[in-house]
């Protein structure tokens, strides 16, 4: 799973929360270090900030679903804001959830969990 968010301390907080949760994690700081892990593939989980800099995470988003290894990945976009037309243009993007920052660790665990469901359950045998 990976981790897109250029704060350090809410991606270090993100990596342990899911950690705990049992998963492993791979993060990512800038839009070109979230392209460079997704080419190197294996990963079935993205939760990207929006609010990246130089590249946003709806270009990121954009450019991981045009990819062979993120055409199937589960894509949840995490932001400050709640207004419909950012939640509108991350679904453009091509984010499968939504999740308005700060986010209680319960709204984690079931996005990741059903993130992680629908990715695995969407690969061909």
């Amino acid at each position: 799973m990976l981790i897109v968010e250029d704060d350090d301390d809410a991606r270090d907080l993100l990596s342990e929360l899911i950690g705990a949760m049992g998963h492993r994690t791979v993060q990512a700081a800038t839009a070109e270090q979230a392209l460079a892990q997704v080419e190197h593939g294996g990963l079935d989980l993205a939760l990207i900030d929006l609010g990246l800099p130089g590249l946003d995470g709806c270009e990121v988003a954009r450019r991981i679903r045009a990819t062979v290894a993120g055409a199937g990945m589960t894509l949840v976009a995490l932001t400050g804001y709640s207004d419909d037309e950012t939640r509108s243009s991350a679904v453009a993007a091509g984010f499968d959830e939504f999740v308005v920052k700060p986010a209680d660790p319960a709204t984690i665990e079931r996005v990741v969990n059903a993130g992680l469901y629908a990715a695995r359950s969407a690969r061909p045998d």
